[in-house]
């Protein structure tokens, strides 16, 4: 424990240098102070027992509930269902083993942490072998690996259990591995399950391994601190995505490989819209983007840089960027549906979703994918590499993985209706004649409008080695480039326009907005875990992302002809430096439960965001603004200013404490309670209760109920940017407020505040045998003192407003201003069953039924208020839909796939229901358009010419489907460059799509 509090009081001054040198150093210590289990820590232990005429087996394990440790044997070879007479109190285990286990002529030894028996001890020898190593009583075992239709599998990790030993599978799937009678092999390999194997005298073994896939009851940790459990026997509802379900979907993007797997997920792409071009939103159950926490290995991933501030999904909130990590690093996506901020800290209101990482060692995956649309736009193409090496331990492991991307941009605009030189049409159609660049009549477009182009480069690691019996080290981290192309609005050539530049783009412009988004990550750290002991894990990590942006193909319309056309507009960055420490036990027997696990923790946290200014001609004012009313700033996206520079930082501290316990073999119960400290807004204390109960063996009732937090981020709170528009030949600005600002004080509006959440989910599950599963789980999450951005404040029309933002036209600013209630239900059944080793049958059906409601807003500020007649409204009809409308309330998807040998089908049918928009027109009242549900369904055909080449061809969206169109009444229509609404999001509009891949295994 002291160690413990040097560590936490230290993390403060060594994360402003580096939390790396600390780390290794204690991790020196750490393992300096480490030492094998030693024989006689067991044997000097006192027990307590009296047995008459029981088996030997039913002794040994009264043994094991006193002295935490397991005994290693041969039920067979030791004769365990002999029975056997023996009493001791208050005596030492070693003078008790003796006197059981000498007239048995059985040998014992302490082994890694166990007790190894073994038969036909020598007259006369103590059944004590002393010093007692693994290689004094081993054997040679060999044999092979097999698929369960009798394929070889390489690369199989093969390790005895509770020790450090083990090897891997040749490419004929042939092993050979010195182990001792009684030991346990493990054989684990991506993609398949976990086979334990207990050792007899036979020493010839062949294995055969079930495909992960082929079992229903996936065991998962995500959402528990206990020991590992499949989705039937867990109290809160997880989804478990595997490697090859998220390969299977034709997607080259994390995210959209989640949507159409999980029921509950949403994420669309978009177009001109802001920030969303360069990190998809991505939310759970209706809620917002940052309302749900993103892990890696159960390890907190860093967020996105940038404030989304236009008006889509997730107005005012910051991403965590999924698409930064490369599909195939990954094993596998754990979704838990659940609020989890008491376990994991800010942000899980809505939930988390968990990358677990891949481990794999001796094999290979090279997989390569070409796609486009079947409008022969957005052609991509996909190469990715992984690779596991042993690290020259056995259980160590370095597995890596490149990743590089090319997805060209689609268009899905439609003819357009607008003006380009002159509002008279007489004048605007002989001025096209003149021009020759437009028809005079007849259809043409102007913009671009559909998914960006994109181009990424990534690489990822995860690595571990034991450093001796109990203490491994382990890291993993990454680097992603993402270098997306997107698009502004038409800027036409009218002269009256303030935004067009006749002189430089007489027949108009449409600006091109370049950015790069670059992440970087890594998290180091040890763990100790022993039989019967405490476990722990100390970790440090280190994530960033920046994203730079530029403005090209475009003008500061008030410099004229002297505008340049090229701009850099600046730089988002965002740092996170985590530093933890985890211990857990795990009892048995204690206080009469069956088991008791005891977890508790640390956790402290610096977060760092900037905005780095542009260049000079990005957001000045040119000497046109006065005299001919033109735009300051780079159109399309004006730049950072000076004055909007920010480098700001805060920290923060958690501690929690967990408690998990089978109660019975029926019941089990688990509830966590957590303090977190934050420098910049106060503390907070949230709270998770959680059981299940065993109506029977098929059938369970879980629930659960906890109260949880978001912190308003760094960039909700210091993001500062100043944009200027021409009015009436007056240069009027339009600025977002950091929250620190002393005048939002000055009119009654407080300093945002951590989000709390109350959340109730009451599930039931059931099964029948390993072939059919459901779970059923409804839920409500009721959030208090929700953040929202505020809608854009008109200095001259507010008195309180007029002095205080002088200069200013309109500002904006973060609030702690309504409270939402969301209900739901989730539903999820899956079958699959295997005919024969050849023949296997999946299917699955999942749907969300859910509604978020504004159940209250705060009173507009009084000081804010004073001497306006009219009403100030906070939050208007737009930003309302967004929460309520925007995102589907029902999604449905169906899966089936049959595979016979060597070829395979799946076919998968996704609906997303029906999603609604609003929009503000000038001097009109506002108005709203619904687009209806609709259905896509998807086709791919595999087939396997040899075990290592796999091949697959498909189509998503085979049907074409697009969601319904943007009236061309409306405003958002956008004279035919917006045919499809960028205010919802439903799941795209860029039709069918389809694709060819291969992935070589070797």
């Amino acid at each position: 424990m002291n160690l413990f509090v040097l560590f936490s009081s230290r993390c403060r001054s060594i994360l402003t240098r580096s939390a790396l040198p600390l780390l290794l150093g204690f991790l020196s210590l750490s393992v300096a102070l480490a030492h094998p289990t030693r024989g006689q820590d067991f044997l000097n232990k006192t027990v307590s027992l009296s047995v008459d005429n029981a088996q030997l087996s039913r002794v040994l394990t009264l043994l094991e509930s006193q002295i935490n440790a397991r005994f290693v044997h041969s039920p067979t070879a030791i004769q365990a269902e002999r029975r056997v007479s023996v009493s001791a109190q208050n005596e030492r285990l070693s003078v008790v083993l003796d006197r059981l286990l000498g007239p048995l002529a059985i040998r014992y030894s302490v082994v890694g942490g166990q007790i190894v028996l073994r038969a036909d001890a020598p007259a006369g020898q103590s059944m004590l072998e002393k010093n007692a190593t693994p290689s004094e009583f081993t054997k040679p075992y060999s044999g092979r690996v097999l698929t369960a239709d009798g394929q070889a599998l390489p690369g199989v990790n093969i390790a005895v259990k509770g020790t450090t030993r083990g090897t891997s599978s040749d490419a004929e799937g042939r092993f050979r591995i010195e182990a001792d009678p009684g030991d346990v092999l493990v054989f684990s390999f991506i993609g398949y399950v976990n086979q334990p194997v207990t050792l007899t005298e036979e020493t010839e073994l062949t294995v055969r391994l079930a495909e992960a896939n082929g079992l229903l009851q996936e065991v998962m940790v995500i959402g528990s601190r206990g020991k590992p459990r499949t989705d039937v026997e867990r109290p809160v509802p997880v989804d478990v995505l595997s490697a090859k379900e998220l390969q299977q979907t034709g997607q080259v993007d994390l995210g959209q490989m989640v949507q159409f797997n999980s029921p509950s997920f949403n994420s669309a792409k978009t177009g001109v819209n802001g920030v969303a071009n360069y990190a998809d939103p991505a939310t759970l159950r209706g809620l917002s983007p940052d309302q749900v926490l993103v892990l890696v290995d159960g390890k907190r991933r860093h967020q996105f840089s940038a404030l989304n501030l236009n008006q889509t999904v997730g107005l005012g909130t910051v991403v965590t960027d999924l698409n930064a990590i490369p599909s195939l690093a990954l094993d596998r996506i754990e979704v838990l549906r659940d609020g989890a901020a008491a376990q994991y800290g800010s942000d899980a209101i809505a939930g988390i979703v968990n990358l677990a990482l891949n481990k794999s060692v001796g094999v290979g995956t090279f997989k390569t994918q070409y796609g486009q649309t079947s409008k022969g736009d957005g052609a991509g193409y996909m190469a990715a590499l992984n690779y596991g090496f042993r690290l020259g331990k056995p259980d160590s492991y370095l597995n890596m993985t490149l990743h590089y991307q090319y997805t060209g941009a689609t268009n899905r605009t439609d003819p357009y209706l607008g003006n380009i030189y002159n509002a008279t049409k007489s004048k605007e159609d002989s001025t096209r004649k003149v021009r020759g660049v437009y028809p005079v009549s007849g259809p043409f477009t102007v913009g671009y409008y559909g998914s960006n182009q994109t181009k990424a480069v990534q690489g990822f690691y995860n690595a571990g080695i034991p450093l001796n019996q109990q203490w491994s080290l382990y890291s993993f981290g990454g680097y992603s480039r993402k270098d997306i192309l997107a698009y502004g609005f038409f800027r036409n050539a009218t002269p009256s326009n303030a935004n067009s530049t006749p002189e430089l783009f007489p027949d108009g412009y449409v600006p091109e907005l370049p950015g790069t988004s670059v992440d970087y990550s890594s998290v180091v750290g040890v763990s100790r875990k022993v039989v019967g002991g405490w476990n722990l894990d100390f970790s440090t990590g280190y994530g960033y992302n920046y994203l730079d942006l530029w403005a090209n193909n475009t003008t500061n319309p008030s410099l004229g002809a002297a505008s340049p056309t090229n701009f850099y507009v600046g730089r988002n960055a965002f740092g996170q430096s985590t530093t933890e420490a985890n211990l857990s036990k795990n009892y048995t027997g204690l206080f009469g439960t069956k088991s008791l696990n005891f977890a508790f923790g640390g956790q402290y946290r610096v977060d760092q965001f900037i905005l780095g200014q542009g260049s000079p001609d990005s957001y000045s004012t040119g000497p046109l603004a006065k005299t001919k009313n033109k735009a300051p700033g780079s159109s399309g996206r004006p730049g950072i200013a000076p004055e909007d520079e920010t480098n700001a930082t805060r920290s923060n501290l958690g501690l929690y404490v967990d408690v998990e316990s089978d109660l019975s073999d029926r019941l089990l119960v688990a509830g966590v309670l957590r303090y977190e400290k934050y420098s910049d807004f106060g503390s907070n204390v949230s709270g998770k209760l959680a059981a299940r109960i065993k109506l029977s063996e098929s059938v369970s009732l879980r629930g659960s109920i906890n109260k949880g937090f978001r912190a308003p981020s760094l960039q909700q709170t210091f993001n500062s940017q100043t944009t200027s528009t021409v009015q009436s030949g007056v240069i009027v600005q339009t600025k977002q407020l950091p929250s620190n600002d002393v005048r939002l004080a000055q009119i009654g509006v407080e300093q945002p505040k951590a989000e709390t959440s109350w959340n109730y989910n009451l599930g039931l599950t059931a099964k029948a045998g390993n072939d059919f599963l459901i779970t059923l789980d409804a839920y409500q999450i009721d959030i208090t003192d929700r953040i929202v951005e505020s809608e854009r404040m008109i200095v001259k029309d507010i008195a309180s407003l007029k002095t205080r933002f002088a200069g200013l036209s309109e500002i904006r600013f973060f609030t702690n201003f309504i409270n939402t209630s969301t209900k739901g239900i989730d539903f999820v059944t899956s079958y699959k069953h295997a005919f024969t080793p050849r023949s296997r049958f999946t299917a699955s059906a999942a749907f969300t039924i859910n509604q978020t409601r504004i159940v209250d807003t705060k009173a507009t500020p009084s000081a804010l208020q004073q001497d306006t007649p009219k009403a100030i409204l906070l939050i208007d009809t737009v930003s309302i839909g967004l929460i309520e409308t925007a995102q589907p309330r029902q999604k449905i998807l169906l899966s089936v796939g049959y595979t016979y040998g060597k070829v395979g089908v799946n076919v998968r049918s996704s609906y997303f229901g029906e999603v609604t928009a609003w929009e503000k027109p000038t001097g009109k009242p506002h108005q709203s358009q619904t687009f209806g549900g609709k259905n896509l369904i998807d086709l791919s055909l595999m087939y396997n010419p040899s075990k290592r080449w796999a091949i697959s061809a498909g189509g998503n969206n085979i049907f074409d489907i697009y969601p319904d169109k943007v009236l061309a009444t409306t405003a958002a229509y956008s004279n035919g460059e917006i045919p499809y609404s960028r205010n919802v999001s439903q799941f795209g509009f860029n039709g069918a799509s389809y694709y060819i891949n291969a992935t070589l295994t070797f």
